[in-house]
């Protein structure tokens, strides 16, 4: 859609900052954007870096990374400019809007370096998950290709959006020590692992069809150019820009120049993929400038990450969210500060995990939405060679009393945590065959003897299965590629029974338990409740939870004296409690605001008392006992896990199987 535009001068531009900084609206209908405490920290760190350099103070290293990457677009001396006219806006004492609240009263001999913005990371991140437009899919479920309206309705108010697809917990990294380690660990082949494995990731896009033109909002045809950023932590990152597509209107589908798709093609950890991606509605030749700003940003902002090592922090991809969404709002606000109507139609960071770009590799295609001005499905292949899924070994631990014995690696190789269950007398285990994701099970006798893996007919799953030992058989339940819950039973006599589907579909594992001789299953159902079910010779209907638990990952579950106990832990991180004796779910708390676990709780029944362990945020196991009221969680010495663990009285003791670290 071409529009007529009035050249702006640099005192147009002056202006317009000063009043948008003052909170008012400018002359030609501008609104500033509003202020929160840790919104556009970029911005203005950018503008107090400004300041500090036109009037002769050293930028720090954050500072310097902005201006520089400003630098590509604005002459130094209009930059000092907006730093003038920023102390002239803090100086008068009025409310200071667009910047945060950081930057409010910030003295000018006070920088603003990157150990602030480390030490200001958790509210940065707290502040960007709670908005709207943020979100971290679990690419396993069903509704990974698909937005939530909320979603799209903030993304289409902003013209901005995040999304991480990625699995709770899942590691990323920007060439680090810390980060390479993460890598190594997730791809280790044994005991003694080598250097980081790197695996070439190449995307390309395909078309793009247009749900809304940019124009249906003020009459005429598009002119549409996309742009991108990518990077993967690891070697160089690419940029890409597509040619111009001219006279573009609603419900056309739009394809890519042969010579000139390739969004990335390069090395990757396997861990991390992103892309910052902007679609853009050309009004004049300010395209190649706005290119050339978003390009330095992403720049930049690989900068700052390397320099934060911020997988050290409050978990890889939660802290991604956070910090492409200051990269997003800055470019946002500047597009306010300069110019009337931006030409960015909607701008998105999509940030990919192992587990996603395994899938991706492996499905080829994929749709992502850009819902701001116009509404345009970008469509996305795949074109470079198979990712593999995050793998390791197992390794196996047993509690005699109090003692826990040395870590016993496994021939096991597996993606997910394994299922444990004792039934006649025989450990059972299942796990997840890294080549296909075939479910795989095993046994061993009390001497540790273990039997040869077999898959279990043709089932396959991204998820953890689970196991558990009811009415002389012993019960198998998944959740599907397709989402949906299937469950088996097995006797040594008659083998594996066929599948039985339950209805509805699933997030995450399920989670067996057995009580009162019954077998229960929980899941948690794409309506985001808890849901269970008992199994009296065939399985009955689910019930709905009433506890209203969010959650982002499975539950643990097993019987404990009279009463069956659900624990999970909660997207912040703590554990919840629950007890059912055979009804409806009652809530026992929080048993300690102090214990914080990186994923879903391991539970293990022993008559009178059960016993939790939990994967801590420093990737160390913890137990903790129950037997009436809880004991202290004590930590599993030398022992370090990718994930949840299982575990299971056996024996008279306590097993626990854990897909380990590198060692």
């Amino acid at each position: 859609m071409t529009e007529q535009k009035v050249e702006q001068t640099e005192q147009d531009r002056l202006e317009r900052v000063r009043s948008l900084l003052s909170g008012t609206t400018t002359p030609d209908g501008a609104e500033p954007q509003a202020q929160s405490a840790y919104g556009n920290v970029l911005m203005g760190v950018f503008l107090h870096g400004a300041d500090r350099l036109r009037q002769g103070y050293e930028p720090t290293d954050l500072e310097q990374l902005m201006l520089d990457a400003v630098g590509s677009v604005l002459s130094g001396e209009e930059t000092k400019s907006w730093g003038r006219v920023y102390r002239e806006v803090a100086d008068s004492g009025a409310v200071m809007a667009v910047v945060s609240q950081a930057f409010a009263q910030r003295p000018v001999g006070e920088g603003y370096s990157v150990a602030d913005l480390r030490n200001d990371l958790p509210d940065i991140v707290a502040e960007a998950m709670a908005a709207g437009n943020t979100q971290i899919v679990d690419p396993r479920g069903p509704d990974r290709g698909t937005d939530d309206p909320a979603f799209l309705e903030a993304m289409r108010a902003a013209k901005f959006a995040v999304s991480a697809f990625a699995i709770t917990g899942e590691t990323g990294g920007f060439g680090s020590a810390a980060a390479a380690g993460a890598g190594q660990a997730e791809g280790a082949e044994g005991p003694e692992a080598g250097a980081a494995t790197t695996y070439r990731a190449k995307l390309e896009v395909e078309s793009f069809y247009v749900r809304r033109a940019v124009g249906d909002r003020w009459g005429g045809s598009d002119e549409i150019v996309w742009t991108a950023a990518v990077g993967t932590g690891v070697g160089a990152g690419g940029t890409f820009r597509s040619e111009e597509f001219g006279d573009v209107d609603k419900g056309e589908s739009r394809s890519f120049a042969p010579g000139n798709r390739v969004l990335f093609d390069g090395s990757t950890s396997g861990d991390y993929l992103g892309a910052s991606i902007v679609c853009w509605e050309i009004d004049d030749t300010n395209d190649e400038w706005w290119a050339a700003l978003h390009e330095a940003l992403n720049k930049a902002m690989n900068a700052i990450n390397f320099l934060m090592d911020f997988d050290n922090y409050l978990g890889f991809f939660p802290t991604w969210v956070g910090m492409a969404t200051a990269a997003g709002s800055f470019l946002a606000a500047f597009a306010i500060l300069f110019q009337n109507k931006s030409d960015i139609s909607c701008q998105r960071a999509i940030g990919l995990g192992r587990h996603e770009l395994a899938i991706l590799s492996r499905q080829g295609r994929t749709t992502w939405r850009f819902d701001g001005d116009g509404d345009h499905d970008l469509r996305v292949k795949w074109t470079g060679p198979t990712i593999p899924f995050a793998e390791g070994y197992l390794e196996h631990s047993i509690r005699s009393g109090s003692t826990w014995r040395t870590g016993i690696p496994l021939t096991y190789k597996t993606i997910t945590t394994p299922a444990l269950a004792v039934h006649e007398g025989r450990l059972y285990i299942c796990f997840l065959r890294p080549s296909d994701q075939a479910v795989m099970w095993a046994s061993t006798d009390t001497a540790g003897n273990w039997t040869q893996p077999a898959q279990i007919h043709g089932d396959q799953s991204y998820y953890a299965p689970t196991l558990t030992s009811a009415g002389g058989k012993l019960h198998y339940a998944v959740t599907g590629k397709d989402s949906k819950v299937y469950t088996r039973t097995y006797t040594p006599a008659a083998g594996w029974s066929g599948h039985h589907t339950m209805s509805g579909r699933s997030k995450f594992s399920p989670a067996l338990a057995t009580y009162e001789n019954q077998a229960w299953l929980v899941a948690y159902g794409i309506d985001e409740n808890l849901w269970h079910a008992r199994h009296n010779g065939t399985w009955g209907g689910w019930v709905e939870d009433n506890l209203d638990w969010k959650l982002n990952t499975h539950v643990g579950l097993a019987p404990r004296d009279k009463r069956l106990w659900r624990i999970a832990t909660g997207m912040d991180q703590k554990i919840y409690t629950s007890i059912n004796g055979g009804g409806v779910w009652v809530g026992e708390g929080i048993p300690s605001n102090n214990w914080r676990a990186s994923h879903a709780p391991a539970l293990a029944g022993n008559g009178p008392s059960m016993t939790l362990i939990i994967r801590g945020t420093d990737a160390s196991l913890w137990s903790a006992d129950y037997n009436g009221s809880w004991a202290g969680a004590q930590k599993i010495a030398g022992i370090t896990s990718v994930e949840s663990p299982a575990a299971v009285y056996f024996g008279g003791n306590l097993h626990v199987i854990y897909r380990r670290t590198a060692s």
